[in-house]
This record gives C-alpha cells, sequence and structure tokens, in this order.
C-alpha cells in the first residue's frame, strides 16, 4: 500500500510528489505529463527565477520527483473509492492501486480542437491558455476556437494584448451568457460561425483554411471548454462546487484523507499557483500519514 496517491503529472501533482517522497513516504503519480496545460505553454516568463519552456520545466520536475523516490506510472484514472485511510485508485487498464491518502490533482484538460495540424503547431501559434500565452501576441491577429463562456473569457482575456481578436465557434450555436456576447461586441470581437478546417504553417502558425480559403492569422488559442476529472471525485463524495473540488487552506477536502490541488480547485491558472498548492496538499498528507500536528521540511 501507498502512504500517497497523487492522481496527476503537473506541476501541482509533481510539487506534492516532492515534498511527500523527500519525507520518506511511498508515494505514487499516476498521470500523462502530455494532459499538463504546462506541457502546451509555449514559454513560463512569471515564475519566480526562472524561465524556461513549459516542457522543460515539467521534465525537471518529473526527474527531481524521481530522484527522491517517487513512482510515476503513465495512465488515466478512471475511479476511486474508500474511507478512512483505505482508498483505491483504478486507471484505464484496470489495475487498482492502494493508498492511504489521495491527493487530486488532476488539474482540466484541454478539450482538443480536432482540426488538421493542431497536434504539429502547439506551441507554435496554437495555445490553449490565453493568461499563459497571450503576452506573446501583442497587437497581433488572434483566433479563439469555442463557443461558449469559457471562449469568451479566453477572448476578454487576450484583450489585454490585442484589439484584433476573432472568436469562431465551428459551425456551433453560440452558448456563452448574454453577458459575455455583450461584453465581447461592446469590445469589437468578431464572432463567426465558420468552420475551422486546418492549421497552416510548418515551423509555425501563418494561418486558418476556412471553407476553402486560407486567411492570415499569427495565433490560434483553443477554448472548447474545459473537462476537469471530476466524475471519480464526485463517486468518493467530495464536494464540488463551480465545478471545481472545494478545500480549505490546507488543501484537505470535506473527505478525510482526501486532498486536492491545482487547477482543479479553481485556483488561478498559474504554475505559481499550483506549486504552491501542491506543496501544501503534500505537507497535509505528511502530517496525517505521520500523526504529526507539523511538518516543516527543512533544506539542507
Amino acid at each position: 500500500m501507498y502512504d500517497v496517491i497523487i492522481i496527476g503529472c503537473g506541476p501541482a501533482g509533481l510539487s506534492a510528489a516532492i515534498y511527500t517522497a523527500r519525507s520518506q513516504l511511498k508515494t505514487l503519480v499516476l498521470g500523462s505529463k502530455e494532459n499538463s496545460m504546462l506541457w502546451k505553454a509555449h514559454f513560463i516568463q512569471n515564475y519566480f527565477g526562472v524561465e524556461l519552456e513549459g516542457k522543460e520545466m515539467l521534465e525537471k520536475g518529473i526527474d527531481q520527483a524521481k530522484k527522491l523516490g517517487a513512482e510515476l506510472v503513465e495512465a488515466e484514472v478512471v475511479g476511486a473509492k474508500g474511507k478512512d485511510g483505505s482508498f483505491t485508485v483504478t486507471t484505464e487498464d484496470n489495475k487498482e492501486y492502494e493508498g492511504k491518502t489521495i491527493i487530486i490533482a488532476t488539474g482540466t484538460a484541454c478539450a482538443p480542437a480536432g482540426i488538421k495540424g493542431e497536434k504539429e503547431l502547439t506551441g507554435k501559434g496554437v495555445s490553449y491558455c490565453a493568461i499563459c500565452d497571450g503576452f506573446f501576441y501583442k497587437d497581433k491577429k488572434i483566433a479563439v476556437i469555442g463557443n461558449g463562456n469559457y471562449a469568451a473569457h479566453e477572448a476578454i482575456e487576450l484583450l489585454s494584448f490585442t484589439k484584433d481578436i476573432t472568436v469562431f465557434s465551428q459551425g456551433k450555436d453560440w452558448e456563452m451568457s448574454p453577458g459575455f456576447k455583450k461584453a465581447l461586441e461592446k469590445k469589437k470581437v468578431q464572432l463567426r460561425n465558420d468552420k475551422i478546417a486546418e492549421f497552416k504553417g510548418k515551423n509555425a502558425l501563418e494561418g486558418l483554411l476556412i471553407g476553402d480559403k486560407e486567411e492570415k492569422f499569427d495565433g490560434v488559442f483553443v477554448a472548447m471548454g474545459t473537462a476537469s476529472a471530476l466524475s471519480f471525485a464526485q463517486k468518493l463524495g467530495i464536494e464540488i462546487k463551480n465545478n471545481a473540488i472545494v478545500i480549505d487552506r490546507e488543501c484537505n477536502t470535506n473527505v478525510k484523507g482526501v486532498f486536492a490541488a491545482g487547477n482543479c480547485t479553481g485556483c488561478y491558472p498559474q504554475v505559481a499557483v499550483d506549486v504552491g498548492e501542491g506543496s501544501a496538499a503534500g505537507l497535509s498528507a505528511i502530517k496525517l500519514v505521520k500523526g504529526k500536528e507539523m511538518h516543516v521540511d527543512y533544506c539542507t
């Protein structure tokens, strides 16, 4: 049995793993690095003391957790059950892992647009986070793909960097709230029902194929909606509000032995915040497993 099972291989989950493994807790991390928003981030410029590409930062975190003794298994979690210090987590290949505690750090899974060229140009003009990558598109021509409130929110975030923004619904009906739609129209953001067929470009995005016509765009932000992996959390009886797991200041959920950290808690989608919550969740798990009132990880 593991002392702690961490669901999610992003900055929150890995930060928790670094703390728990360093404290000699038997630690298992379940998840895929490629599902992390950090993996898709072009370049991180707003993390204290560090400027790195998202992939490089994530790889360093994985290496650090492994060196400290954490076990990493690349598998999607599809279920979880248990209580009172005995939990069972099930993965997509029907394997089961038992743990004394669980830390949920699933983040928010980016729904892909499913457009030709998307995978090849991710990080090269195709992005999934306006607040992360908008800085790189100052005064550029930008497309946002999505038909709901999330797409509207991303477009509004991008207005801080450029005024030339078009939102494409991919032929779907608009599902954003009247308030969001009015805000976009007031800022003269174009709303188009056209369907993008392909992202064009070799080493970087150069344009969009819309119908049989190619239009020049400098960047694309995919905002098809965020699909949080919360179904198994609900099965554990964890309180969820506004599509986010409810936690206290120490990252405890309402279920003893289950903690949560990062974007799945509804926090700001920033690496620094994820790392902070992950660290707190790790410390809380250590306290519970070791029966301590307080745990301080002193630097050596």
